[in-house]
């Protein structure tokens, strides 16, 4: 005897082809939502570091701009005359060398600690860093690591594990420099020595190992 079956009862379902196809889609997929989930996971930091940059070079560079031009700047200001090694103090406003033959007042830390510096000059070729910094890792890596602080000379490591603050200085006047002549209000103007100018670059690399830098003027005066 034979049982026919009516074709509306038939099971149906999907093919193996149709499971592996729906299979792959699926993973792809999930791929790119994992990748994305990670991706913004990884960078929704990156602003706060890049702020906390800011501030901390920012702090830095305006702690130095407070402090005089030179270790025999006299108090309350005044021009010292850089053309040599002397004390003088110029004679009027900022006054170009003499002799360019002569070599200028080279960029000496007079002052042993954080606490105690009292002219730019202190803060050339400082590399501080936060916990878990190696210089190595720094904008300077020639120079060695000293303990993160902040003006009063504590120790501020801890709270910015990570983070390196590079200073470097250097004389920018003279004749063609980035910073050769300063307009007068009469419209002339007068060229700057190259030894009473100078620029103070502070370099801050993050715990991401991204770099933010700032840089300033200070003149002798």
């Amino acid at each position: 005897m034979r049982i026919k079956f009516n074709q509306q009862y038939k099971q149906k379902g999907i093919s193996l082809i149709e499971l592996v196809i729906f299979i792959v889609i699926m993973s792809v997929a999930l791929t790119s939502i994992t990748l994305i989930y990670i991706n913004t996971t990884r960078y929704s930091a990156d602003p706060m570091v890049r702020i906390r940059s800011i501030e901390l070079a920012q702090s830095t560079l305006e702690e130095i701009l407070l402090k005089a031009y030179d270790d025999n700047t006299p108090v309350g200001g005044g021009c010292v005359q850089m053309n040599d090694i002397s004390t003088t103090l110029c004679s009027s406003g900022i006054t170009p060398a003499s002799d360019p033959t002569v070599a200028g007042k080279p960029l000496i830390a007079e002052e042993a600690t954080r606490n105690l510096y009292d002219d730019v000059d202190d803060y050339h070729n400082k590399l501080y860093c936060g916990a878990s910094v190696i210089a190595a890792n720094t904008a300077c890596p020639t120079l060695t690591c000293t303990t993160l602080q902040d003006g009063s000379g504590t120790n501020i490591s801890t709270q910015y594990s990570g983070f390196s603050v590079c200073i470097t200085l250097s004389y920018t006047g003279g004749a063609g420099s980035e910073i050769d002549s300063v307009a007068m209000t009469t419209g002339s103007k007068t060229v700057v020595a190259t030894n009473d100018a100078k620029r103070i670059d502070v370099i801050v690399t993050d715990p991401l190992n991204s770099r933010i830098a700032l840089s300033a003027y200070r003149l002798n005066y």
